[in-house]
């Protein structure tokens, strides 16, 4: 009987792979894509995104180079450093030189609104990724208890808006004839002012 063998150094064992991902996440406000998005652009929203991407969880802090911000948001360096100023002039970033790099601190922004969706007043804090579920219970009992300073956000008074019935004026006759001579631009704005009032009264009677 013959037999077959065959001979040779056997295949190494190959390890078994280690299926792997990235599940590192970062936020955004819903309030900064209803409200800034379209203001800023598509680029400047890219390069945000990839600022906040390289944040340090303790710090906020985030060093990417002007290379890799582009290769990321697929733009030009070039467009790169445009978007930063346009970020940096909207608030939403601010950048120091640190040795060979830059290094960006982010600012989060969220408008304060009445019941009827009007704005009244514009929260802001220092990004810290660590920190956020915290920060957001905390601007919670801020708008709770109408505090404006609180441990890490600062709520920044905009304006008030009040209701037309609300809204009115008083001067004597001699007042506006006075208006009338020395400022003729307040005066007949005035006269229009009075005008429109009188109008929707009327038409609401």
């Amino acid at each position: 009987m013959s037999s077959l063998e065959v001979s040779g150094n056997p295949s190494p064992q190959t390890p078994e792979d280690h299926l792997q991902s990235n599940t590192y996440w970062f936020h955004i406000f819903q309030a900064m894509v209803d409200h800034e998005l379209a203001k800023l652009g598509p680029d400047a929203f890219a390069v945000y995104c990839v600022i906040k991407s390289h944040c340090n969880l303790k710090t906020g802090l985030s060093i990417p180079s002007i290379q890799t911000i582009a290769q990321k948001a697929g733009i030009s360096e070039r467009q790169v450093m445009r978007k930063i100023k346009t970020l940096e002039a909207e608030g939403y970033i601010s950048k120091t030189r640190s040795r060979k790099y830059n290094e960006y601190s982010l600012t989060e922004k969220i408008a304060i609104k009445d019941s009827q969706g009007r704005p009244r007043a514009l929260a802001h804090w220092k990004y810290r990724p660590a920190q956020i579920q915290s920060t957001v219970e905390e601007l919670k009992r801020m708008l709770r208890h109408k505090q404006t300073v609180g441990q890490d956000i600062y709520i920044e008074h905009l304006h008030i808006v009040q209701s037309q019935t609300n809204i009115g004026f008083q001067i004597s006759p001699a007042d506006l004839e006075n208006l009338a001579n020395s400022n003729p631009a307040i005066y007949r704005t005035l006269l229009s002012i009075r005008s429109s009032i009188q109008k929707r009264n009327s038409t609401e009677e």
